[in-house]
């Protein structure tokens, strides 16, 4: 047997030359030590992991018996035959219970000896082999604890087996409340699901192509892409959550449906007054002239807001924005905000406005372009959604760490889930503009990382029907240099 190693105690010396030699007749490539005594054995024990050992029961000192439960100790996985002489059955008895894989009697059969030995080395070089892959399911094992892809093992009976931490982390669901458990009582909706993902043969780059499908949990929707690699007992599965990155897709899909209509309107006015000035057969009056002029000027005003609005975004996205810290003084900030919202809402004279403003104000710091920016915001959105006779209210008072400011309106309210919603990029209250508003969706977005890159916080409360009051609390003034720019921080 090639490169077997193999181990012959034995304090019989002529016992030791022969026998060596009958088993490299007979054991091609066999390499074979000798010991006269136990305690030289254990040495070379210690030294070596022998794919057999062979020893004779009755030897002074140690004896057999002893010397394999020291072999039991040191080399657990080594199979170890014992040499017995006539009438020793009860030793041999009590050998093979201990733990020895066979017994020889003397005299020495050959043939038996050998095939004996034979089995028993390679029995040994199978348990290596389990041991080997054991030890590769162990390390497979430990690595899977720390992938980012959730991974769980189905079984032929349907039960989970494995479970890892990142199948919990995306999935909510503890390894305790998994494991041994059928797939479909731990995945809601696996029975009509799990046949639909795509299963490879065997695994390797390009096997198969995951399957995004969507699981409910705990009452929210989660989004997986899924595959599957087949094995002997079962079916191992990995995963990934995807649900991120389809709500950013169909982000995109209404950022692309919002933008498409918003620029379809004022482009078409645009188009239409630019085509009627340009009619040779048609006299226009000075006054319609005029009023088509105002036209194209106002819609391309429209079309810059959204421009710069959809490039403010990207560039607080990118962290790309600086805010100036400059000293604000808001009383006047706030009041020429207000006149200036007031005039360009003169068409609506339906609409009242009211402002408040005490006296003294604590003083601010912060970019004072930028926070006009947000009360423009906040104002523009307070007069849209207000209904005729309404009122708009923008009201300043002092806050223990600073300033609040309020602005108040009587319009079409807020739902509490969509309260959750509104401060997000291209959300609308009013999606179908059913109540004739338009916009990009992107004002309260920005108005809310405004304000956050000036150290405060914007919130609302509102109620449907009855109108939305949207606070903003800003710090008071900080220690810090008035000529230093502070860049956005990137938020998600």
């Amino acid at each position: 047997m090639k490169d077997a190693r193999i181990l012959i105690v034995d304090d019989d010396a002529a016992l030791l030359e022969a026998l060596p030699e009958a088993l490299r007749l007979r054991m091609d490539g066999a390499s074979i030590d000798t010991s006269e005594t136990a305690k030289e054995a254990l040495e070379r024990i210690q030294e070596t992991d022998y794919d057999a050992i062979v020893t004779d029961i009755k030897m002074p000192g140690m004896d057999g018996l002893a010397l394999l439960q020291e072999i039991q100790t040191l080399r657990p996985g080594t199979p170890t035959l014992l040499i017995t002489g006539h009438g020793e059955h009860d030793f041999a008895v009590q050998a093979l219970r201990g733990g020895a894989y066979d017994f020889v009697q003397k005299p020495i059969d050959p043939d038996y000896f050998v095939a004996s030995l034979e089995r028993a080395v390679h029995v040994r070089r199978l348990d290596r082999q389990v041991e080997k892959q054991q030890l590769a399911l162990e390390l497979h094992a430990r690595v899977l604890e720390h992938v980012d892809d959730g991974v769980f093992l189905v079984d032929a009976e349907g039960l989970i087996q494995h479970w890892n931490p990142a199948a919990e982390a995306i999935t909510g669901i503890a390894a305790e409340d998994a494991l041994e458990r059928r797939a479909d009582q731990v995945l809601p909706g696996w029975s009509a699901l799990g046949p639909t993902v795509p299963v490879a043969p065997m695994p390797g780059p390009g096997s198969t192509e995951a399957r995004t499908l969507p699981f409910e949990l705990d009452g929210l929707e989660l989004w997986i892409s899924i595959s599957g690699v087949e094995f002997e007992d079962g079916v191992v599965y990995a995963f990934r959550n995807l649900t991120e990155e389809r709500a950013l897709e169909e982000l995109k899909g209404e950022f692309v449906a919002t933008v498409s209509h918003e620029l379809r309107t004022p482009l078409a006015a645009i188009y239409g007054s630019a085509q009627t000035l340009l009619r040779q057969d048609l006299e226009l009056s000075e006054e319609n002239t005029q009023r088509l002029l105002e036209v194209i000027a106002s819609e391309s005003e429209r079309l810059t807001r959204i421009a710069s609005d959809i490039l403010l975004a990207s560039n607080l996205d990118a962290g790309r924005l600086l805010l100036e810290r400059e000293a604000v003084d808001l009383g006047p900030l706030v009041r020429e905000v207000f006149e200036e919202m007031r005039l360009n809402f003169a068409n609506r004279g339906n609409i009242s406005f009211e402002l408040e403003v005490p006296d003294a104000l604590p003083p601010l710091e912060g970019d004072g372009d930028r926070l006009r920016q947000v009360l423009i915001n906040l104002l523009d959105n307070a007069v849209k959604y207000s209904p005729d006779g309404g009122r708009v209210e923008l009201r300043v008072e002092p806050h223990e760490r600073g300033v609040r400011l309020v602005v108040r309106d009587e319009g079409l309210g807020i739902s509490h889930a969509d309260q959750q919603r509104i401060f997000g990029k291209f959300y609308r209250v009013d999606p179908q503009q059913s109540g004739g508003v338009g916009g990009s969706g992107l004002g309260l977005y920005i108005s809310r990382e405004l304000v956050r890159r000036m150290a405060g916080r914007i919130s609302v409360t509102s109620r449907e029907g009855e109108g939305s009051t949207f606070a903003i609390e800003l710090p008071r003034t900080v220690a810090r240099s008035r000529d230093e720019a502070v860049p956005a921080a990137q938020t998600a």
